[in-house]
């Protein structure tokens, strides 16, 4: 369906060439240091942001703004010549991002534009967005896209593990884990997002080995069985963990694999978890027959 656009942000995770196969429009997020912010996967890399927290140097984030919006829809309306927009971000309960794309459809009345809560971030997000995407190359119509977006939301998981909670703590995302900071020091928190999109603390590991091993225990749990699935892993700092990781899952002959993928996460995210995070998305391939 050529008169659809699909729209998200770089806290999906989406690596650049899949974005560009699947026509998928990205908007950056913000992330800085000592006063001035640059715009993610364009300006500023993924090490750089880790000196400056290594460095206790407090690294600030942004959602795009109102006006980020309006330039970029505006691109798709007059440029691209698209009716439809459906725009999916990260949850409203850990960025603003939503809201301002919100503010940014008001000033295009004439446009089917959807703002979508997707209640998940990392490649959780992605996931649905590539899925979304496949739909619309198919040319389902957009009442089956907005209940494929609805299946797609409800049964993604997210599983992520850090292996030091202090970023996170401080950052405001994951004020729970003062409850339990004698844990948090001890032991990889082990994460997950709660169908309201809010943070949740899952469990904890004893080490980094036991942390993927759980990462790859709750994946299996979540994964269907009745379709392929749908799978994306990331990592910051440390890839090795990541293919550990990949490793159990493509080992396992029960986890029927449609696609897999391995990202590299955000500065976004690694500004609030520090550089030790890793994790896994994972949902089912939808049959768009049946929608």
């Amino acid at each position: 369906m050529d008169n659809i656009a699909i729209v998200t942000d770089t806290t999906a995770d989406i690596p650049e060439e899949l974005a560009k196969e699947n026509n998928i429009t990205i908007i950056p997020l913000y992330v800085g240091y000592e006063g001035k912010l640059y715009k993610e996967g364009k300006e500023i890399t993924n090490q750089k942001v880790y000196e400056k927290l290594e460095a206790g140097i407090k690294v600030m984030t942004s959602t795009p703004s109102t006006v980020d919006f309006v330039n970029l829809y505006k691109n798709i309306i007059n440029k691209e010549k698209k009716t439809t927009i459906y725009s999916i971000h990260l949850s409203s309960k850990l960025s603003g991002t939503v809201n301002s794309a919100n503010q940014a459809k008001k000033f295009f009345p004439n446009t089917r534009i959807k703002i979508i809560d997707s209640k998940n971030v990392t490649i959780s997000l992605g996931l649905i967005i590539l899925e979304v995407a496949r739909a619309v190359k198919s040319g389902v119509s957009e009442e089956k896209i907005d209940h494929l977006i609805d299946i797609l939301i409800e049964k993604s998981k997210f599983f992520g593990a850090i292996e030091n909670f202090e970023h996170l703590f401080k950052g405001g995302r994951a004020p729970f884990l003062g409850k339990f900071l004698s844990s948090a020091i001890r032991f990889k928190p082990i994460l997950t997002i709660g169908r309201n999109g809010k943070i949740k603390l899952k469990k904890f590991a004893r080490s980094k080995k036991n942390a993927t091993a759980e990462l790859y225990k709750q994946a299996k749990k979540a994964a269907s069985y009745n379709n392929k699935n749908e799978i994306g892993i990331f990592y910051a700092s440390d890839i090795n963990t990541a293919l550990e990781l990949e490793k159990m899952i493509r080992d396992d002959n029960d986890i029927e694999i449609d696609k897999l993928i391995m990202t590299e996460i955000t500065t976004i995210m690694s500004a609030h978890t520090g550089p030790g995070i890793w994790g896994i998305g994972i949902c089912p391939k939808v049959d768009l027959h049946k929608l």
